[in-house]
């Protein structure tokens, strides 16, 4: 029996290779792994809401268990970007004022707020910029949206990016698709990102899967070593 993912597979006719895949024209781009994505942070924010700490824990356990997981390799593709000399750029959210003005309105209605310098803005001490690396803040979903991010990449002469963070389904699709829409060749890495349901970042995968733009963090890797 011929499955829907077969139909679409014969049906994608490349007439355009990308370009080659270098060390000049790659980077690496981080989303969001700081504070405020941490099941710490998410558990916290629900026990101040009322909810009882010990089903709160047991409820996040399976998030806190794929998010460590795939900050780890995010370590091992940060480390193997640096070995290889590809650009890092790291994206958190944070907003611009000191009174969260700026932060778009879609956030403003979720609470996501965060004047520079909160807690919650904070990289994870693993994943943290090193000095020289870009950072780009950004106050919606998108990392291309109301930032200069395009731009720099542009004066950098980058044409692959390799995407990995939080959240699959939110800012990571929200940051790939808009990537991909301006011309650039995005490869997800499958592993070193993950979604607050194990079956929202699974369906997300599968999707850009069938397009050729899913890699572990092993092929990536050893992709990154590679690159001349």
């Amino acid at each position: 029996m011929i499955t829907i993912e077969q139909v679409l597979a014969a049906s994608y006719t490349s007439v355009e290779k990308p370009p080659p895949m270098g060390k000049a024209n790659t980077a690496l781009l981080l989303i969001d792994i700081q504070a405020l994505a941490t099941p710490e942070h998410l558990a916290e924010k629900a026990r101040l809401a009322g909810l009882e700490a010990a089903s709160v824990d047991q409820a996040l356990a399976d998030y806190s268990r794929r998010f460590y997981a795939a900050v780890g390799n995010c370590v091992r593709l940060l480390r193997a970007a640096r070995d290889s000399q590809v650009a890092c750029v790291h994206v958190k959210i944070e907003a611009l004022s000191g009174n969260a003005r700026d932060t778009g309105p879609a956030h403003r209605r979720l609470g996501w707020c965060y004047p520079p310098g909160s807690p919650e803005t904070q990289f994870l001490d693993q994943v943290a910029p090193a000095d020289g690396e870009i950072v780009i803040t950004k106050t919606v979903s998108g990392a291309f949206t109301a930032t200069n991010l395009d731009s720099v990449l542009r004066h950098m002469g980058i044409q692959w990016l390799v995407i990995a963070g939080f959240e699959t389904d939110e800012c990571i699709e929200a940051t790939g698709r808009t990537a991909l829409d301006l011309g650039y060749v995005a490869l997800f890495a499958e592993d070193a990102c993950t979604a607050y349901k194990a079956s929202s970042h699974e369906h997300f995968m599968s999707k850009y899967a069938d397009w050729g733009l899913t890699r572990s963090t092993e092929d990536l890797t050893a992709l990154l070593s590679e690159l001349e």
